[in-house]
């Protein structure tokens, strides 16, 4: 299939890349907001540069990350793009993006 072929993406396979079925829009928002109900935000962190870093986790894993102290609750679902092992999945608040989620 050529690149551009409305529902399909590249997946990374046993033997490199292959095509696979996309997933529907309302899916990946439907899996990501279920993933916000079970979320907690792990223990905050500055890097070197002063950027602020909070992890967020299900289970100890981390699935996603904040880089502004807001609440799990408060972020609505933004854009998605997929990328070689999981599809990333924008969180927004007042119309910036402030974290991400990643979707297995």
């Amino acid at each position: 299939m050529p690149f551009g072929v409305p529902g399909w993406r590249w997946e990374v396979g046993r033997f490199g890349y292959m095509m696979e079925k996309e997933s529907d829009c309302g899916e990946i928002k439907a899996k990501a907001r279920d993933l916000l109900e079970k979320i907690s935000k792990g223990a905050t962190w500055r890097c070197r540069c002063g950027s602020l870093h909070v992890p967020l986790l299900i289970e100890g894993e981390i699935i996603g990350g904040l880089w502004e102290d807001v609440e799990p609750g408060e972020v609505d679902i933004g854009a998605y793009r997929f990328g070689r092992w999981r599809t990333k999945v924008q969180l927004v608040k007042d119309g910036r993006m402030v974290g991400f989620l990643w979707l297995a």
